[in-house]
């Protein structure tokens, strides 16, 4: 970032903005559950879903 001409306090402020959203979950929606017509999923069981994408010889 700093080679890239940033101020020098920007890789602290986006780091303490990124430790905020671990700590605390954000706000949510039922934007999903309304725009696919079921409820949201965690990224646990998508990545669970789409296992054989990510191992050798998987499809994607």
């Amino acid at each position: 970032m700093l080679a890239a001409g940033l101020p020098d306090e920007m890789p602290d402020r986006l780091l303490g903005s990124l430790a905020d959203y671990a700590r605390e979950a954000g706000p949510t929606t039922d934007t999903v559950r309304r725009l696919l017509g079921r409820p949201a999923r965690t990224y646990a069981t998508w990545a669970q879903d789409h296992r054989a994408a990510f191992t050798t010889g998987g499809t994607r």
